[in-house]
């Protein structure tokens, strides 16, 4: 079992970024959520918590909370690399869930004094198997067992959990209801789910699989992420239509005179033949060809800022015959709050380009990890560079700046911060006219600056830079 330091370090490093605003780098409650997919995390945590809640009784909702406050919703290093979700160190006592350990250097602070150690965690072959060992670690530990008394009930679940020494932050169960509350994960437990949960659960688990796809199809072709998602769920009924299963098709899209360009295999279904597809992704890259490169379709291209007007004009051009169907897709859109899903940065920089956007991103790569000088020219080291920052971040390597390697490289600036992201700001504002402090420091002038760029661009003028200012910024 972990440590008690390190596992109230872990869930206090959680609730201040979580407080913050700043998890996975948005802001958690503000313009930048379409930054970080939190439901498509809660999404997967459901899913994985099935297993421990079935085999050792703990709620899922539990589950989930103590996993999203110690792992960081899932960014931090050894949830990401290892899959250990709850910090859970290597025993004399080896776990059947267990895929292994890894040597880590830790800091813990023994007596108000801070030291460096070297611990065994205990490393997994999947979230599932995480958060099972988990589970057993709660069930088979006598000092737990008054929690098992409340397995209907989270909230006194984890007061006892706590009350028996889980953590020694006075708040820890505090802490975990507030996370049950916000995101609602209380709906995990319930004993009887209705039918209109049972399709919420599964459109929310069928987003957070797509959702990837479709963001990296739209800084490819520009056709919007909202979009692709709700025609996904439509034709497809979230993945569970036969036309899915059977065929990977997604969109509905048939066999006729006009051969696709990334399958040639059909599927008979009801008498209709449709395109076949080997993947997912398959299917979402032959809808992203069709819309940004048949010529019917050339006027919805130029409304991609505006997804309902899109629908309309593909609807028009004769996507759907139904009268109903833009609408009815748009209200998809509308309910799960796709929009936010969307890239806000719809620039591309590549090689040869001088500007103060190269500088920034630049100064974004340096703030990455990638070292490159900020010379505000595009040129071969910048292109090193950015294959190297897209490798890492396991984007599609290229070369260029493309909307998703600019989305992913730009981090939740506020007042006070100092560094590589303030400089990119600063560089951008300079471009247009704007004053700023001295290089690499938000002070006053600078806040005053972004402040006046949202006001003007209808942005909440909240000072913070987050994803729709760098939006604007970046253009």
């Amino acid at each position: 079992m972990t440590h008690p330091s390190v596992r109230i370090r872990a869930a206090l490093l959680a609730l201040a970024v979580s407080a913050a605003g700043l998890i996975g780098g948005t802001v958690a409650t503000t313009e930048s959520d379409a930054a970080f997919d939190y439901n498509g995390y809660i999404a997967k945590a459901a899913e994985a918590a099935k297993a421990s809640k079935k085999l050792y009784g703990v709620p899922r909702a539990v589950t989930i909370a103590q996993s999203i406050l110690e792992s960081g919703w899932g960014n931090s290093g050894l949830s990401t690399k290892y899959r250990n979700y709850f910090g859970i160190k290597c025993s004399a006592v080896i776990s059947p869930h267990q895929n292994g350990c890894v040597a880590l250097s830790s800091y813990e602070y023994v007596k108000g004094k801070k030291k460096k150690y070297v611990s065994r965690f205990r490393t997994y072959r999947s979230m599932e198997k995480s958060f099972l060992d988990h589970g057993r670690m709660l069930n088979y530990l006598d000092r737990y067992n008054a929690a098992f008394r409340h397995s209907n009930d989270p909230d006194k679940f984890i007061r006892a959990v706590h009350k028996a020494g889980y953590a020694t932050d006075p708040n820890y169960a505090a802490l975990v209801i507030k996370l049950m509350k916000r995101w609602n994960l209380y709906r995990f437990d319930t004993p009887t789910a209705t039918a209109s949960t049972t399709r919420t659960t599964t459109s929310k688990a069928f987003i957070a699989r797509i959702a990837g796809l479709a963001r990296r199809s739209e800084a490819v072709t520009g056709v919007p992420s909202s979009v692709t998602i709700a025609q996904a769920m439509f034709h497809s009924a979230s993945g569970t239509n036969k036309l899915a299963t059977k065929a990977k098709n997604y969109f509905g899209m048939a066999c006729g005179k006009v051969k696709s360009t990334v399958t040639s295999s059909c599927t008979t279904i009801s008498g209709t033949k449709y395109r076949s597809y080997k993947s997912l992704a398959a299917s979402v890259k032959d809808q992203a060809t069709v819309l940004s490169t048949r010529p019917r379709y050339a006027k919805a291209m130029k409304l991609t800022a505006h997804p309902k007007a899109f629908l309309k004009a593909v609807q028009k051009a004769g996507w759907s015959s139904s009268k109903t169907y833009a609408t009815k897709v748009y209200a998809l859109i509308s309910t799960y709050k796709l929009t936010t899903y969307d890239l806000l940065i719809t620039t591309t920089l590549k090689k040869g380009t001088t500007s103060a956007k190269v500088t920034a991103l630049q100064s974004l790569l340096g703030r990455a990890g990638v070292a490159v000088k900020t010379t505000g020219y595009f040129g071969t080291d910048t292109v090193a560079a950015v294959k190297k920052y897209q490798k890492k971040a396991k984007l599609t390597v290229t070369g260029k700046a493309d909307p998703l390697t600019l989305t992913k490289l730009t981090p939740d600036v506020t007042k006070g911060a100092k560094g590589a992201q303030v400089k990119a700001l600063q560089a951008l504002l300079k471009s247009r006219k704007y004053a700023v402090d001295a290089s690499g420091t938000f002070g006053s002038k600078t806040l005053k600056s972004v402040k006046a760029l949202q006001k003007k661009y209808g942005l909440p003028t909240t000072g913070i830079v987050s994803v729709r200012t760098w939006g604007v910024l970046f253009g």
